[in-house]
């Protein structure tokens, strides 16, 4: 037990130091993490991540920023990384709409978070349904049925290309059948 206070007493050499924790995230590790975790949120249509998404954002952030084991996050990682950066934006959201539009929030990953999580994706359940929906949704949908329409009209091609190859192999047996009798 005398190691434990000797690392606490004022005279160590420890002390005088401020404790770094090893998970510190720099402005654009964040940065990197925002971009990779909001690209799956968004593929989710805002749903939560799971452990495989979380991993493949760790990926994306390791790629560019984890250089050194020290720098290197685990899915873990990212995801409370995210948790914290969520309540820094609710912290600053909440800072914005106290002020009726006299603060501005310098925060350099709040507008992006907004985009994400803000007030127009509905935090709370409308107790009427919506008049109409909100435009990330519309150009899903607009993207879905462009999607829908190309499918469609690949497979009525591919359809129309099986039905003239019969249509051609079906003159080829005719035309055989015919051949053979007058052969003999």
């Amino acid at each position: 037990m005398g190691d434990l206070t000797d690392s606490l007493t004022p005279s160590s050499a420890n002390s005088r130091q401020l404790p770094i924790r090893e998970d510190c995230w720099s402005e654009d590790a964040t940065s990197t993490l925002i971009d990779a975790w909001g690209r799956r949120f968004l593929d989710l249509n805002r749903g939560n991540l799971r452990q495989k998404d979380w991993q493949d954002v760790a990926d994306s952030v390791n790629s560019l920023h984890g250089l050194t084991k020290k720098t290197h996050r685990t899915d873990v990682q990212c995801k409370n990384r995210i948790d914290t950066v969520k309540k820094k934006y609710k912290t600053e959201r909440a800072r914005v709409s106290a002020s009726h539009g006299n603060f501005v929030s310098s925060w350099p990953f709040y507008a992006r978070l907004d985009e994400l999580i803000g007030p127009t994706v509905s935090m709370k359940k409308p107790s009427s349904p919506p008049l109409a929906l909100p435009l990330p949704f519309l150009r899903q949908m607009v993207e879905l049925e462009k999607q829908r329409m190309q499918f469609a009209k690949d497979l009525e091609l591919q359809r129309m290309h099986m039905f003239m190859e019969t249509q051609v192999q079906l003159e080829r047996i005719k035309r055989g059948k015919k051949s053979t009798p007058s052969d003999m």
